[in-house]
């Protein structure tokens, strides 16, 4: 009996090794501007795995931008941890940022919204959509071979558990890390904006009527 218990002990204790060196295991991942923002000392952390919903991850991003700094979303994922930042409005400052001269792009739930709202496709399609953005000259930078940053309007509905937000943040980061290690590090920089609502669901301003125009 006391040989089975030494037995048992010497067992117990080479799973929690191997839990441990699992735990050491896991990749690092940093968006590109997310060690930036650490340095400066300009960025808050939120960890993903302690948040229960898109309102709630909100709602601690928005404080921290009333407060000046950054999101830095941090979270894991199968063997990964990421760190990747975020941007939502402060709710108590009534002041909404510039966002021209973007190339813009729309994420509903796990879906990029295509065409005023009229297409959908999954997350997955991301890389495709960034390749026809590349493919547009007017689409860069004047006289540059840089892109124009990317303004990411991002908004999930609060029935979906928060592992579906770390699954597009996954992707985001990952096709436009892909994309800027393949050119400069600043080739192709993006933006993702918390939304509270669906951006998408708003229709177009009417196009003027070219009897109007000279009005």
């Amino acid at each position: 009996m006391k040989n089975l218990n030494c037995i048992l002990i010497f067992f117990l204790i080479i799973s929690s090794c191997s839990y441990l060196d699992e735990k050491k295991t896991l990749n690092e991942f940093y968006s590109q501007d997310f060690k930036k923002f650490q340095i400066d000392n300009k960025i808050g952390i939120v960890d993903l795995d302690s948040i229960k919903n898109f309102s709630e991850l909100r709602k601690k991003m928005g404080e921290l931008t009333c407060e000046g700094k950054v999101s830095g979303l941090r979270f894991e994922l199968n063997d990964t941890r990421y760190h990747v930042t975020g941007f939502s409005d402060c709710s108590t400052s009534g002041v909404s940022g510039c966002y021209f001269r973007r190339n813009l792009l729309i994420i509903r739930n796990d879906s990029l919204i295509l065409g005023h709202g009229k297409e959908k496709e999954p997350i997955s399609y991301l890389k495709t959509e960034l390749n026809n953005i590349m493919a547009e000259p007017h689409n860069f930078k004047y006289n540059e071979n840089k892109v124009k940053p990317a303004l990411i309007y991002f908004y999930v509905e609060d029935n979906y558990q928060i592992s579906k937000t770390k699954t597009v943040l996954k992707e985001i980061a990952e096709q436009f890390s892909e994309l800027n290690s393949k050119n400069d590090s600043e080739f192709f920089e993006y933006n993702i904006l918390f939304e509270g609502y669906d951006i998408s669901s708003i229709p177009p301003p009417p196009m003027p009527n070219e009897f109007d125009i000279d009005k």
